[in-house]
């Protein structure tokens, strides 16, 4: 029999867990929204690490999580990350910022 707070060592996560549908209040309408959250090392120990994008597939009565693949950076990026290299300190986070800003997610313009 295992210890009291014996944790097993096969570093496998289970593949099924047991979680209860919570809310939160909407901070636009005050209104409870239905919520989920999901904490545990087995997250990591099934490939979702701090800071993984995540793509959530929605079916009747069925929630998906994978791994958002990164897309391709543009070549611009790619040069850019390769002369940032020879350049001061301040001037690489400088271009480091500007990297992070221009291969991050584009919000569109708001219609008129």
């Amino acid at each position: 029999m295992a210890d009291t707070h014996h944790k097993s060592g096969t570093g496998t996560p289970t593949t099924t867990r047991a979680y209860t549908v919570s809310y939160i209040r909407d901070s636009r309408t005050f209104e409870p929204a239905p919520a989920v959250t999901l904490k545990g090392h087995w997250l990591e120990q099934a490939g979702f690490e701090t800071g993984t994008p995540l793509e959530v597939k929605v079916l009747p009565d069925c929630l998906i999580l994978r791994v958002k693949t990164p897309s391709a950076e543009p070549e611009v990026v790619q040069a850019l990350r390769q002369v940032c290299d020879k350049l001061s300190a301040r001037k690489q986070r400088q271009i480091t910022e500007f990297i992070q800003v221009i291969a991050g997610p584009q919000k569109r313009a708001a219609k008129v």
